[in-house]
């Protein structure tokens, strides 16, 4: 599982890097839909990695959703961004949409990752 460990590296790196650059231009109505699939992707990394521990995984949800939130809050002081309210409910709903996505199909997943060979 070590790949999706390093992917879940990238993951976390690049989300907060899109979500701490300092921006002159505000992407408006493509951003919510942004933090969706980002937090979805975040959410199904870690769902892949605790799901078989469900300790694990309602951790992986409480740190997901606290990552998204402290990543708004930080938001607030960088140049060209802005805490919104929005983004964290758009951040919350990709938490949740990921985490339901690995509750119905865990197993196939790391069916079809195995078979591919991307893990053991």
């Amino acid at each position: 599982m070590m790949v999706l460990r390093i992917s879940l590296m990238f993951v976390v790196v690049g989300i907060a890097y899109l979500s701490l650059t300092p921006s002159d231009t505000m992407i408006v109505g493509n951003d919510k839909l942004s933090h969706f699939i980002a937090y979805a992707v975040l959410m199904v990394n870690i769902g892949l990695l605790t799901y078989l521990n469900k300790k694990n995984f309602v951790i992986g949800i409480i740190a997901s959703l606290l990552y998204g939130g402290i990543l708004e809050v930080i938001q607030d002081s960088i140049p060209g961004r802005y805490m919104s309210i929005y983004d964290m409910i758009a951040n919350a709903i990709g938490v949740f949409i990921g985490a339901i996505l690995i509750f119905f199909f865990y197993h196939r997943l790391v069916r079809l990752l195995k078979k591919a060979k991307i893990i053991r």
